[in-house]
């Protein structure tokens, strides 16, 4: 929780900055984070993390420095000692050749709608409490490994522009745990996430499991390189889109051509009728950050309404660059998928449709070419062959190397659910972000370029 001594700390070399007419930025960063990792059914890691980072950012004309300092504010010294060293960066910088466009919280803000000590303060003596009750409840010889991210995140932003402060914490996780065949080399996966202590539950994980390990008794089945219609379950989907929207709409990508939506425009139909796509940062399923961390307020921002293009993401630098209008994007997007109108059971929607691929989750994934839009990952996890809407036989690796426009422009059924997918880093600073998308996507004609002979 934000103490005094680091609010009032920045906010007095704040207003000392204004006063001396400096173009300063303030971003407070605290984040408190455990990691447990599992392989070989026991704890190979588990690390904490409790540090603040405080970035300062000056703009000087068209000169520009920043400077961070990681540790406690313990007081005005330390952040005023990072504000001399940007000032002094920011005269020592090469200018644009444009003017910036500096960030200014648009509004005083303190949000914890998404806040649980518990989960903050989670023990790692929990975590392999659930861990132990997957593998114990997995069956023999079979090997458990997995990761397991948790912790919380404040931010506080202040600017010279204005008076206001923006403060925000949260508390988020991410759960893997992947079993996989000694001999076999088979791997099954199940994710999990949330923001409260008690979202990640073992009875879940096993669920998933039970539900496949008859199927991956079968023999294995590889598939030929071609065509097929394929349901995409959430993981997978949420991964697609993701790449979809970080390749297609943002705004620098589009001013240099390299972006595969430059052949088309704002008003013109990109993708299926099925597909309407908003950032919104007041969805529950997402991690909900009510500003950018620029300081802009954020609110629901359209992104494809029933396949067609409504806008384009512009941070402050790429604004400034092309006279743009910035949009409240610096930073994550929340993003959630409107549900169809299929049936509640991915199998039920593909009951007539014949030979059909099912691939939860995409692993290995690239952009080979993204002004064409074309994207490739791996099924690995917990794919199977269906056949006339039964799970027969688990398939081998197959690769998929396909474009947005195709994948997400033939779908045939979108399911009526929505899921929440963890999509954040843990590498790096800790800064939560998931997508809401629906449970399952079918897609007709998607492409197989290749297959490997084992799992």
């Amino acid at each position: 929780m934000l103490d005094e001594t680091t609010r009032d700390a920045i906010l007095r070399v704040r207003d000392e900055a204004a006063d001396k007419g400096i173009d300063a930025f303030f971003v407070m960063h605290r984040e408190k984070s455990h990691l447990m990792r599992i392989g070989n059914n026991s704890v190979s890691l588990n690390t904490s993390v409790d540090l603040t980072r405080l970035d300062v950012e000056v703009i000087d004309g068209r000169r520009e420095g920043s400077y961070t300092v990681m540790g406690d504010i313990t007081g005005p010294e330390s952040v005023r000692s990072a504000l001399d060293a940007a000032v002094e960066k920011a005269s020592l910088s090469a200018p644009k050749d444009y003017d910036p466009i500096s960030p200014a919280v648009q509004g005083n803000a303190e949000e914890m709608l998404q806040y649980d000590e518990a989960l903050e303060e989670m023990d790692s003596r929990d975590k392999a409490v659930v861990y132990r009750e997957i593998i114990e409840g997995s069956g023999k010889g079979l090997n458990h490994s997995g990761s397991w991210s948790s912790g919380s995140t404040e931010v506080l932003l202040a600017c010279t522009g204005n008076g206001n402060l923006a403060w925000r914490i949260g508390t988020d996780q991410q759960f893997s745990c992947v079993l996989k065949h000694p001999k076999e080399k088979w791997e099954l996966a199940s994710f999990q996430t949330g923001w409260r202590a008690g979202d990640v539950k073992a009875g879940a994980t096993l669920a998933a499991f039970d539900r496949l390990l008859p199927v991956y008794e079968k023999p294995g089945f590889r598939v030929e390189p071609g065509e097929y219609t394929v349901i995409f379950g959430s993981q997978a989907l949420a991964e697609i889109v993701g790449m979809a929207l970080g390749t297609g709409f943002g705004g620098r990508g589009y001013e240099e051509g390299m972006n595969w939506t430059c052949g088309s425009g704002v008003g013109d139909r990109i993708l299926s009728e099925k597909v309407t796509l908003v950032d919104d940062p007041d969805d529950n399923d997402t991690f909900r950050f009510g500003f950018d961390m620029a300081g802009m307020t954020r609110s629901r921002f359209p992104l494809v309404e029933r396949g067609v293009m409504k806008s384009l993401l512009y941070d402050l630098a790429t604004a400034a660059r092309y006279g743009r209008r910035p949009t409240p994007h610096h930073g994550s997007v929340s993003v959630v998928m409107a549900p169809g109108d299929g049936p509640e059971c991915p199998l039920e929607a593909v009951k007539k449709m014949g030979r059909v691929l099912f691939i939860p989750a995409l692993h290995y994934t690239h952009i080979p070419n993204r002004s064409k839009g074309i994207f490739t990952g791996s099924s690995r996890f917990s794919a199977v062959l269906v056949e006339d809407g039964e799970m027969v036989r688990p398939i081998f690796s197959s690769r998929i190397t396909d474009t947005f426009q195709n994948v997400l422009g033939n779908i045939a059924a979108l399911a009526p659910w929505r899921a929440s997918v963890n999509g954040s880093s843990t590498y790096g600073r800790r800064m939560p972000e998931a997508a809401s998308v629906p449970g399952y996507m079918v897609s007709t004609g998607v492409r197989i370029s290749d297959c490997a002979e084992s799992f």
